[in-house]
């Protein structure tokens, strides 16, 4: 089925997120099969590695089917790998040490930002990724479908209190924590979503409070 996410960001978390901002790579939108999102403020414990004197590299939990494979370099160590990686321009790159395999990746979503979901840094299944100056905050998810199993035609107390597997998977948060969560501060919203053909659109609204 299709996917569908919307995210919240505080406005606190970039310099630029005052600005509006609407991408897509087509027209057309997907008209079911939909999953929903929301992201948050969440601050994590980083492990950064300098490379040169301008990137700072920090290693965290990512999927990579939501980045685009730049290039695989051979290279002997990790600190080779991010400067490379910094001259590339790549927001994410991962190193195999026995192989000496560097991947360059960019953020397939519309954005540096984009691929940063909290939900990944609790996914013990997704690799450890190298990700270039990261924010310090990450989106968090509030709404997400990705197939039929969990049906989201609910009684209203269950939209309250939330239901379903979990962030990763078929999930709503609950009216009642997403009240708690947006109750103060400036936030910004995003919604991600593909077609039946695996193809993803995104837009972002402006920054409400």
């Amino acid at each position: 089925s299709g996917d569908w996410q919307v995210r919240f960001f505080r406005k606190t978390a970039y310099g630029n997120c005052s600005k509006n901002s609407l991408r897509s790579e087509k027209m057309m939108v997907p008209s079911a099969g939909l999953l929903l999102c929301v992201a948050a403020c969440c601050f994590l414990p980083l492990l950064t590695v300098s490379a040169g004197c301008r990137s700072k590299w920090k290693q965290l939990r990512g999927d990579i089917t939501e980045y685009k494979l730049i290039t695989v370099l051979k290279l002997p160590k990790i600190t080779d790998c991010l400067m490379k990686s910094s001259a590339a321009e790549a927001h994410a790159a991962s190193f195999d040490a026995e192989s000496g395999d560097c991947a360059l990746m960019q953020c397939a979503r519309g954005g540096r930002d984009a691929c940063r979901k909290c939900r990944h840094e609790k996914d013990a299944s997704l690799p450890m990724l190298w990700i270039k100056d990261p924010p310090k905050t990450c989106w968090k998810t509030f709404q997400h479908r990705v197939d039929g199993s969990v049906s989201f035609n609910r009684n209203w107390s269950e939209y309250v209190s939330g239901f379903g597997q979990g962030e990763s998977l078929n999930y709503w948060m609950g009216l009642e924590q997403l009240h708690q969560l947006t109750a103060t501060g400036v936030w910004r919203v995003r919604w991600e979503f593909s077609d039946w053909n695996d193809n993803w659109y995104w837009a972002e609204n402006a920054p409400f409070s």
